[in-house]
């Protein structure tokens, strides 16, 4: 008889229990049989970077591999979907159940086949919150571009990159990254007494850059003996230029080349100091291949670029303290750029990195 009393009892408390759970579970939200709300943005209305996963190549069909983690504040229980539009023959989507509130990830899967290369934009929807991320499609022949060498010139074409750290602007400001645009149209320019016709990339951030190929393997940039985008001498004496090769592509890993020089004026030790400037450019590796920022790259030259300066008084030209690694990729261009330190330490001072291209 104890025993029975003692089931009873036990029985009671375990209805007591699972009633007082599903009393707490309905406070919090609508239950099993209800809709998840939430929001993609987080308590600022911000959108968290999505994190792309896979690679994605032209008329490949996506697999498991291919997928985007998007972040979801969730503010009840419940069913969700989440999804994106349709953008280059492919889209990702996930539905399934939020059993817990407030911070989550989500793996959106991705389906269908990009028809295009490229970077594309893409809309990702919950509830009333929207949010945006891009992917990068690359073909199989020159990375997906038109372009057949290392130097596209297709009007409106545009590579994206990615400053590390940001550069700052006027006013305290920060640039993260910039868009790079091919000009239409060539634009003649002179150096010893030759003029050459150059294409012109400008930036959205008021820089420009003049290239020229020759057809043969060699490639020309009309500008000052420093790197890209980046700037290291306090003046070009009357801001002239020169044009120099920056890529040869018949150099072997090891082979270097001088350039031509520039009379520069340079900050040292506090003291503005003059002399003549040129680059040394040598080839570090052929044929390679590159993840930038999630994206695979391939049939890449890297080229080392040193500064040299001699000073007025000096007889030979001496290395400065910061040196460049740029890479280029065939139908695409530069595709990172990463100065460091000329120390044993080699620490990086910045970078610039694609993030994405259309059109080239």
């Amino acid at each position: 008889m104890k025993k029975k009393v003692h089931f009873l009892y036990l029985f009671v408390l375990a209805a007591t229990f699972l009633a007082a759970c599903s009393k707490e579970l309905s406070t919090e939200g609508p239950g099993f049989g209800g809709v998840a709300t939430g929001s993609l943005l987080d308590s600022s209305s911000i959108c968290k970077a999505a994190t792309i996963k896979g690679q994605y190549k032209e008329l490949e069909t996506l697999t498991d591999s291919n997928y985007v983690l998007v972040s979801v504040n969730f503010t009840t229980q419940g069913k969700y979907t989440i999804f994106t539009d349709t953008v280059n023959g492919m889209w990702f989507r996930d539905s399934g159940f939020a059993f817990v509130q407030g911070a989550n990830t989500i793996k959106l899967k991705g389906n269908g086949s990009p028809i295009l290369p490229g970077t594309f934009t893409f809309q990702v929807n919950f509830g009333n919150s929207t949010c945006f991320f891009d992917i990068t499609t690359i073909g199989s022949v020159n990375n997906g571009s038109s372009s057949n060498d290392y130097l596209p010139i297709t009007a409106n074409g545009y590579i994206n990159y990615e400053l590390t750290p940001a550069f700052p602007a006027v006013g305290g400001s920060l640039i993260p990254e910039f868009r790079s645009t091919i000009s239409s149209g060539l634009y003649p320019q002179i150096y010893q007494t030759a003029t050459q016709n150059y294409t012109r990339y400008t930036t959205n951030i008021g820089d420009q850059v003049f290239l020229r190929k020759d057809g043969a393997g060699k490639y020309f940039q009309y500008g000052t003996p420093e790197f890209d985008y980046l700037y290291i001498y306090d003046t070009i004496v009357n801001n002239l230029k020169m044009d120099f090769t920056y890529l040869d592509e018949s150099k072997n890993p090891g082979q270097f080349f001088d350039t031509d020089s520039l009379y520069v004026g340079a900050n040292i030790n506090g003291t503005l100091q003059y002399g003549w400037a040129k680059l040394r450019i040598t080839t570090l590796y052929k044929g390679r291949q590159m993840a930038l920022l999630g994206t695979l790259y391939t049939d890449i030259i890297t080229v080392k670029r040193e500064l040299l300066l001699k000073l007025d008084g000096a007889t030979t030209y001496s290395p400065l303290n910061l040196q460049a690694e740029l890479s280029y990729a065939k139908g695409i261009g530069l595709v990172d750029q990463r100065v460091y330190e000329s120390t044993a330490s080699g620490t990086t001072v910045q970078s610039i990195t694609i993030k994405g291209w259309n059109g080239l």
